[in-house]
């Protein structure tokens, strides 16, 4: 006979004879529909009843808290009975609660000393050791805040006296025996310090006595299950930290209730069950549940039960990929799995092999088929993480791995790095790649592939973003991994540890890692923004890394992933949709990775009016297609988008000024029906949830939930700034939006023709780069390139380099700066970084190069905006550009000695190819300064619809020379529409022998040689360009034209090595 328990959750009666008129009803039909659902064999009777809070409604005048809570009693006596066997009803010692917030009389609750708990909640950390104190002592301070639990005190005293503490903290550990079963369950006061409305993570909980104190009492009980009103991000921030720590390794279930919001959050430690509650005013809010656990065949279901408002009738309550029909099946946690086997209570697993979907929880048996488990579960995980949309086939596709970045000058000669070999022979390695390009991917796609080597490899995954920066946390995180899979710590391989960045938090994990795993080889997953030219000097004691980077996709594969998604929905002829993804890839400056390909023929599904021109717009068409077009479940209406991303924005708008983006689905839920009833704006806010968690948009993060991609939060974010110009003041006052550059880009995107940020970030830029000109203090006309020739003599070397020396040494930078020209042989182990740390973060460049990111996505997107307010915003925008110039123009001998220049977070670093020989160093880089200028800045700057505006600029009489070529290189990368008429009036203009016409040719080259350019007409238009530069230089025409080309022997065009993609 299996071993089974089960209980039965209920939570937020709200008992008050003033909403007796609709509660009465709710709770009436829960009984009914109970006794005939207990009637059949789908649900058993349960052996315990829990309530987690708010029994009573609070004190009335009409209607006392005593009178509440003799209806409660006769409420719950009527539960029994239904629950209840042999007609006998449950015994009173299987029914536990906890009090709530309603359970307080409010009337008891003295102001003065609720004003110093709510102001201690702020520095919660400084006053935790007295809340504690005051709770272990029952101080006065506590008896009198305790007192507005009086009522409930004494409803328990009376009704419930099993679990009545004398001791009057209204918390209680007891254990009961089931079907032979150690059960230990522990009540939480989460009320003693409740108030009203400003209760939101202000709550004290005393949480180290409370949890210290039920330890002692259930340390040895079989399961052990929590109880409490509120979630842990109610409490204060010391409470919750504590609660979140010990829940996961003290706890198999804890069950709560508060949000009315019926959830259940699976785990391999514990599983989080959160009730909706009975007496409630709408119908997303109703929610009972039943949780049966099987440890015979080590499964555990949660039964979810709801109620319509102004229904006759509870029913079940699916919920979308988790539960369809109302049953929420998962694995039991791993230490409950572990006593199981240890207790005998498992029953053989060839005998019972369950259906249910993964994680699968592993035993420590080493019997035949455990290896085929392990491999469900990797590949279950590799599947989750390619999940993209819920009408999308899951599908790994080949990626390309490289010892040199894909915007290196040697990417034609790149040595490609075969995943196999990886797993084959693992090595410490650090595999870097921008965000969205599938970093987590691969490593589950890594340890899949290890494991079905023979002998199997174990590579154990941890991810950064669920770890804290300790021992205790790795440790636990790499014993529960363990465990779940059955297998021992010798058996490791080599670690993969993902999600790393160069924050301190995570660097320090690195470090506890590297520690933990001295000898097994780690391969780091290291996310590295595009825009920030930083780089990570990635150093662990007795370890190695070598450095790989993932490219994004090329035309081959995405053609691949366009023939998958015509197999599950035909968009259209293979051809045909390849070159329009990578043409909208193009257009819209996006990377070619998987996900943004997915999300192109995605919105290519249905056919649309207009072709989507920003990328604000690409959203927008998902979203539609995701709201009105995927399959919801019956029971829920379907959300309008308008409605959404109005309230969607107001919540993004908190995780933006809190600055925190983790979240419980309890205060995505609570928060935005709030924001709905302020408003009057009817909406099933669990349907928004489930679409986007169903489509990835919403991703879980152990028990809380983010955004997957943070442009998410800024789309919503920049639709709130339209709907609340406090919010958008807040935004554009004090460069805020300089931390966001994206909320500024769909800010603008939305309607085209915000000038209120584009003025806003005008006046900014002005002023930033003047700052930083004035601390620099370098002349305003310095150029070196003005010496240049095509092919310089030493004089010539000598004298670009006098011109740079001399402008530094008559400006206003430091002495250490300064010294670096005097002297190339300056000692290396002089602090210079952190002086020059101090020196650009006062002259505000960090500042400046994320404003001008932000004014040039705005800028982007502003089709509509006056012609005279885009013209000004890109003068500013190039005069960066120029500023930009001349710190790498200080940085120069820096880069030349070291190969590396770091400040303030940001670095620039030295590709291939630019030689050994410090000299020889200077002189590539001080040349290529112009092109990285260009390079850096495209894909903030550029659209096709740009064009017309920056071949405008071309035609100020005050645009500087450096700009100019800045901006010339520029149309060579990006091509609009008569950027090769604009680059024949440049050859003209410049001089034969010029460093810009040599540039301009090299630049030409390198794109006619290995750039993406699929069109015959604008490959012959660079073949032309190129004959039209070389032509120039060697005889002086002015404007060579074909005939004149004639005159140049021999082949002057590179070799064509074809388009990179295609390769």
């Amino acid at each position: 006979m299996d071993k089974i328990i089960s209980w039965l959750h209920v939570s937020d009666i709200h008992f008050a004879s003033a909403t007796g008129w609709r509660d009465n009803h709710s709770r009436g039909t829960l009984l009914t529909y109970l006794k005939e659902l207990f009637k059949g064999s789908e649900v058993q009777k349960p052996d315990l009843i829990f309530c987690t809070g708010d029994i009573a409604f609070g004190e009335l005048k009409s209607d006392s808290l005593s009178a509440q809570y003799e209806s409660a009693r006769v409420f719950f006596d009527e539960l029994r009975s239904v629950c209840g066997e042999d007609g006998s009803p449950l015994p009173l010692d299987r029914l536990f609660i906890v009090p709530g917030n309603h359970d307080i009389d409010r009337s008891k609750v003295n102001k003065h000393a609720q004003l110093a708990y709510s102001s201690f909640a702020k520095q919660s950390q400084q006053f935790s050791q007295d809340i504690n104190s005051q709770f272990d002592s029952r101080s006065t301070e506590f008896r009198d805040a305790v007192r507005r639990l009086s009522a409930y005190e004494e409803f328990v005293k009376s009704y419930l006296p099993h679990q009545h503490d004398v001791n009057g903290r209204l918390q209680y550990a007891l254990e009961c025996r089931i079907n032979d079963i150690t059960v230990g369950v522990a009540g939480f006061n989460s009320a003693w310090t409740c108030a009203g409305d400003e209760d939101d993570r202000n709550l004290w909980l005393a949480a180290e006595w409370q949890f210290n104190a039920a330890r002692n009492k259930i340390s040895g009980s079989d399961i052990k299950i929590g109880l409490i009103h509120h979630p842990s991000d109610w409490l204060v921030l010391c409470d919750r930290d504590i609660s979140n720590t010990r829940i996961p390794s003290e706890y198999d279930f804890w069950l709560h209730g508060h949000s009315h919001n019926a959830w259940v959050s699976p785990g391999n430690t514990h599983v989080v069950i959160a009730a909706g509650a009975v007496g409630a005013e709408t119908s997303a809010e109703f929610g009972i549940n039943i949780t049966t656990v099987n440890l015979s065949r080590r499964s555990c279901a949660t039964n979810l039960h709801a109620k319509k408002s102004g229904a006759s009738n509870w029913t079940n309550a699916p919920v979308a990929d988790h539960a369809p029909t109302g049953k929420w099946e998962y694995q039991l946690p791993t230490r409950v799995v572990a006593m199981a086997y240890s207790k005998g209570y498992c029953q053989d697993q060839r005998e019972h092999n369950t259906s249910l979907s993964m994680p699968i929880s592993i035993s420590q048996s080493n019997e035949p088929g455990d290896e085929g488990l392990v491999l469900r579960y990797f590949s279950r995980r590799l599947d989750e993480s390619l999940r993209s949309f819920s009408t999308h086939p899951n599908k790994w596709v080949d990626r390309t791995i490289s010892e040199v970045s894909e915007v290196s000058k040697d990417v034609s000669s790149a040595k490609k790095i075969d995943i196999g070999d990886i797993i084959k022979n693992p090595l410490s390695a650090l595999i870097k790649a921008p965000p969205q390009y599938g970093l987590t991917c691969l490593a589950h796609y890594i340890t899949v592939e290890a494991w079905k080597q023979r002998p199997s490899q174990l590579f154990l995954y941890l991810d950064a973003r669920t770890l804290q920066p300790h021992k205790h946390s790795v440790n636990q995180a790499v014993s529960d991994e363990l465990q779940l899979l059955g297998r021992r710590s010798e058996e490791i391989k080599c670690v993969i540890l993902d999600s790393f960045n160069d924050d301190k938090n995570t660097i320090k994990i690195l470090e506890i890692v590297n520690d933990l795993f001295s000898n097994v080889a780690l391969i780091v997953m290291q996310q590295i923004n595009p825009g920030n030219f930083s780089i990570t000097q990635l150093k662990c004691a007795g370890r190695t890394f070598t450095e790989y980077y993932l490219w994004a996709l090329s035309r081959n594969i995405m053609r691949n992933i366009v023939a998958t998604y015509n197999e599950s929905r035909v968009i259209g002829d293979e051809d045909v949709v390849t070159a329009r993804l990578a043409n909208d890839l193009e257009v819209l400056n996006l990377h070619r990775t998987p996900l943004n390909c997915i999300t192109l023929l995605k919105v290519s599904e249905f056919d649309f009016d207009e072709s989507p021109v920003n990328r604000c717009d690409i959203i927008r068409r998902v979203l539609f297609l995701l709201f009105n077009v995927d399959a919801l479940p019956s029971y829920k209406s379907r959300p309008d988008l308008k409605d959404c991303e109005f309230v969607l924005g107001y919540f993004c708008e908190g995780l933006i000024r809190e600055n925190k983006f983790l979240f419980a689905r309890d205060k995505f839920l609570v928060d935005v029906q709030a924001f709905c009833r302020a408003n009057l704006i009817d909406l099933e806010t669990h349907s928004v949830f489930d679409i986007l968690f169903q489509n990835n948009i919403i991703v879980s993060v152990g028990h809380f939930f983010r955004f997957r991609f943070s442009y998410w939060v800024y789309y919503f974010a920049a639709h709130r700034m339209h709907h609340d110009r406090e919010f958008a003041k807040f935004i554009l006052e004090e460069m805020r939006y300089s931390l966001y550059p994206e909320l500024i880009e769909f800010y603008t995107g939305i309607d085209r023709r915000r000038e209120d940020a584009l003025s806003i970030l005008t006046n900014d830029l002005k002023t930033l780069h003047q700052k930083v000109d004035a601390h620099l203090g370098l002349p305003s006309d310095i150029n070196p390139y003005k010496f240049a020739i095509w092919k310089p003599s030493e004089a010539v070397v000598t004298q670009m380099e006098e011109e740079l020396a001399n402008g530094v040494k008559d400006s206003n930078l430091p002495t250490i700066i300064k010294d670096q020209y005097a002297d190339k042989s300056y000692d290396k182990q002089r602090p210079y970084n952190q002086e020059i740390n101090k020196v650009l973060h006062d002259h505000t460049f960090v500042y400046m190069l994320s404003a001008m990111s932000a004014g040039a996505r705005a800028l982007r997107n502003s089709d509509y905006a006056a012609a005279d307010v885009k013209k000004t915003l890109m003068q500013e925008i190039l005069n960066c550009w120029r500023q930009a110039t001349k710190v790498l123009f200080v940085l120069l001998p820096l880069l030349a000695k070291n190969g590396y220049a770091l400040y303030d977070g940001i670095g620039f670093a030295l590709g291939d190819g630019f030689g050994e020989e410090e000299n020889e160093r200077f002189m590539k880089i001080l040349t290529c300064i112009p092109g990285n200028i260009a390079t850096w800045t495209r894909d903030d700057i550029y659209s096709r619809k740009m064009g017309p505006l920056l071949i405008d600029q071309l035609n100020r009489k005050d645009l500087g020379e450096i700009e100019r070529h800045e901006l010339i290189l520029t149309l060579v990368l990006t091509r609009p529409r008569d950027w090769e008429k604009a680059v024949q009036r440049y050859i003209a203009e410049c001089a034969r022998n010029s460093f810009y016409l040599m540039d301009l040719n090299q630049a030409l080259r390198h794109q006619y040689s290995v750039g993406y350019i699929s069109d015959k007409p604008t490959l012959a238009a660079v073949e032309f360009l190129i004959k039209m530069s070389i032509t120039k230089h060697l005889t002086g025409e002015r404007q060579p034209t074909q005939k004149s080309f004639k005159k140049i022997k021999g082949d002057i065009l590179p070799e064509r090595l074809g388009d990179r993609d295609e390769q």
